[in-house]
């Protein structure tokens, strides 16, 4: 999530057992959200390889993963590999897009994207867009930690795209779809802005974003769905999966009675894409003691809301692939 946006925290604390898939030298928090219900639908993604991939993510071999910085570009080539193992192809000969910006204190940065696709099997022509930024903030020590290992901020999103992107290869959707994990994110969201500038589909036949940025850590068990209020055609799929009791689904965070720092409708890399009038889902949890802080641990994330969250975006994204045209209408409109 970038930096310029603090959010109020979510400090409600449920303790439970929790996936018992971590090593005994760093094991994530057993505050492993809200139960689902004995009703809940079966799951479908691995969760022992989400937490595999936040796990690797938010090492500090990774330090902290800041774009431009050997850790920002460890973390690039990793979600190029994990992409290539998941069956999905690369877009225009490469799974990396490289671009460049430079920094307020005019440092130059070369960053990169990674795109990759599975093509749809009715309409091919037209792209779902499911993202996730692999970056992170760099920062000073506090109380003594000089990393910020970004479990949650955004190693967990990337770990789900990654684990959606492996779902689709199995299972082809019937539109196209991009998976797209974003660099630079914390730097302005100078990757989605390049992609979005630049995108490597024609971009009117970009129908919609779907954006994860923090994702694994809510005690609560919250999570917060955004842009059902400037994009109504999207809210009927959040509605129906508030029904099936995975995590508790929330709309919230924008309108006109989010002000401030409180609309999160920009906030992260849907923002660039809202800007071109394409509408977007993002999902994220309210902000958490570890947010920008070095405490943003691998050990401090809920494994079962976050397996859940990600199977709730899921049940999202097939819902939208199965019903796509109204948002397609919309998208039209002039």
């Amino acid at each position: 999530m970038t930096g310029f946006r603090p959010r109020p925290l979510a400090i409600t604390a449920v303790v439970l057992a929790f996936l018992a898939c971590a090593s005994p030298r760093s094991e994530p928090s057993t505050a492993s959200g809200a139960p689902a219900p004995a009703s809940q639908p079966p799951s479908r993604l691995d969760a022992t390889r989400l937490l595999g991939h936040v796990r690797t993510l938010a090492a500090d071999s990774f330090a902290g993963r800041r774009a431009g910085t050997p850790g920002g570009a460890m973390a690039r080539a990793y979600v190029r590999s994990a992409f290539e193992g998941t069956g999905i192809q690369p877009v225009g000969g490469s799974f990396e897009h490289p671009f460049s910006f430079t920094r307020r204190d005019s440092t130059q940065v070369q960053g990169a994207n990674v795109v990759g696709l599975v093509r749809g099997t009715r309409h091919p022509g037209r792209y779902i867009v499911v993202t996730a930024h692999f970056d992170h903030v760099g920062g000073p020590a506090v109380n003594g930690d000089s990393i910020y290992n970004g479990a949650d901020d955004n190693a967990s999103g990337t770990a789900a795209l990654i684990e959606l992107a492996r779902y689709f290869a199995a299972h082809p959707p019937g539109n196209s779809m991009l998976f797209v994990g974003f660099d630079a994110e914390e730097s302005g969201l100078r990757g989605a802005r390049a992609f979005v500038s630049n995108p490597p589909v024609p971009r009117d036949s970009i129908v919609m974003n779907v954006n994860m940025d923090m994702v694994s850590r809510s005690p609560a068990g919250e999570l917060y769905a955004v842009g059902t209020y400037l994009y109504p055609v999207l809210k009927p799929y959040i509605e129906r999966e508030m029904t099936t009791g995975r995590v508790k689904l929330l709309i919230g965070h924008e309108g006109p009675t989010a002000t401030g720092s409180d609309n999160w409708t920009n906030a992260s890399d849907h923002g660039p894409f809202n800007a071109q009038k394409i509408p977007f889902l993002y999902f994220g949890v309210e902000d958490h003691p570890g947010y920008h802080k070095p405490s943003d641990e691998f050990a401090e994330i809920t494994p079962v809301f976050f397996a859940n969250a990600v199977e709730t975006v899921l049940d999202v994204v097939l819902d939208l692939d199965r019903n796509l045209e109204p948002v397609v209408a919309v998208r039209r409109q002039p």
